[in-house]
Formats: structure tokens, C-alpha cells, sequence
């Protein structure tokens, strides 16, 4: 008996210890990474073409107010800039001879796994904007606009040496070691993701 008791009580400080460790990183990609989420209209050819239009200029747009290792001043700049961002994707739909429109909000969305560069984000929860045109019927992209990871048309997919060293100030060393695979993290990544999981399915 004693040692089936002593069994259930290592057990329970073991899963007590994985969900404080994986709560904690997730905590910590959650509030130190802004997200980009644009939804195409349809998966034709047309809406998806437009959609990456739509990614360019709002990159462009919004590439001189993010920056810095203020992830709180980020956020306001995002937040405060929505209309903004609405009226840059509307402007590159009508010129391309769209009709429908765009929406964008803030908020925290369901991402799923995404690699990035040189970063492999564990699928969850994220804050971000998300950009919906017309009915959102269409394929997704996605992004990090803060610290900038997201690449256009022109860009060679590379992280810049700004970019790399704001998101290192940002994160716990080891939530970076996990996303950035500069350790065998693997294990860790798939119990950071799996956790994420679980908690949805509690939550929602």
C-alpha cells in the first residue's frame, strides 16, 4: 500500500511539474509575440493572389510601428491602428477590382504549428491580428509581426539580426531554446504543444 501511495504521489508531482513547466512557457510565447492572421476570401486562384497583396501592404503599413523591445507599446500600436490596417487591405482589394472588404481585429486565436525561418512555434493560443476578407472562406497565413518575422514577396524568408535579437530579449531562454531548436528540445516541444491541447479541450 505504502508503495502504491508513494507511486500516485510521484506521479502527481511529476504532472504538476510538467504543467507548471509548460504553462510557463506557453505563458511566455502568449504574451511576448504578436501574431498575423489573414484569412482570402475563396481558395481561387484570384482571393488567394489578393490575400498575399494584402499581406505585403500590411506589413509595409505597419513595419514603422513595431519595433523596439516594448511589446506592450506593440500592442497598443496594433490595437490603436486596426482601422489602419482595415483601410490598407480594403485599398489593395479595390485596387486589384475586389468588391468585398476586410475586417481586422485583435484578440487571442488558435494558431497552429507554424514554422517561421529559423522558429518553430508550437500550435495554441497566440494574441494577434487577425485580417478576414470578405467571407474568410479561404486558406490562411500566417505570421509574427512582433518581434517582425513576416516575410513578403521580396524577402528571401530570413530572419533579420534585429528581429533575432529582440525575439531572444523577449522570451525565457528556454522558451527560445524550445522554439529555436538551438537544444535537443524536441520533447520539451511536443509536451509544450500537447499541453496547449489539452487545456483547449478543458476550457472550451
Amino acid at each position: 500500500m505504502n508503495r502504491i501511495i508513494a507511486a500516485f504521489a510521484l506521479a502527481l508531482v511529476l504532472t504538476l511539474s510538467v504543467a507548471s513547466y509548460t504553462g510557463a512557457v506557453q505563458s511566455d510565447l502568449e504574451g511576448n509575440l504578436i501574431r498575423l492572421h489573414i484569412i482570402a476570401d475563396s481558395d481561387s486562384e484570384a482571393d488567394q493572389a489578393v490575400k498575399l497583396k494584402v499581406r505585403d501592404a500590411v506589413i509595409k503599413e505597419m513595419s514603422g510601428e513595431l519595433g523596439g523591445n516594448d511589446i506592450a507599446k506593440s500592442r497598443e500600436a496594433v490595437i490603436n491602428n486596426l482601422t489602419r490596417i482595415e483601410e490598407t487591405a480594403d485599398r489593395v482589394l479595390s485596387e486589384n477590382g475586389f468588391t468585398y472588404r476586410a475586417k481586422a481585429e485583435y484578440g487571442k486565436f488558435d494558431f497552429p504549428r507554424k514554422s517561421y525561418s529559423s522558429v518553430t512555434l508550437p500550435a495554441g493560443e497566440y494574441y494577434g491580428v487577425r485580417v478576414t476578407l470578405g467571407s474568410g472562406g479561404g486558406h490562411n497565413w500566417w505570421c509574427v509581426m512582433y518581434p517582425p518575422m513576416c516575410f513578403t514577396e521580396d524577402s528571401r524568408g530570413k530572419m533579420s539580426g534585429e528581429s533575432e535579437k529582440q525575439l531572444r530579449e523577449s522570451l525565457d531562454g528556454e522558451s527560445y531554446d524550445i522554439i529555436t531548436g538551438n537544444e535537443n528540445v524536441q520533447v520539451k516541444f511536443k509536451i509544450v504543444e500537447l499541453a496547449g491541447a489539452v487545456k483547449n479541450m478543458i476550457f472550451k
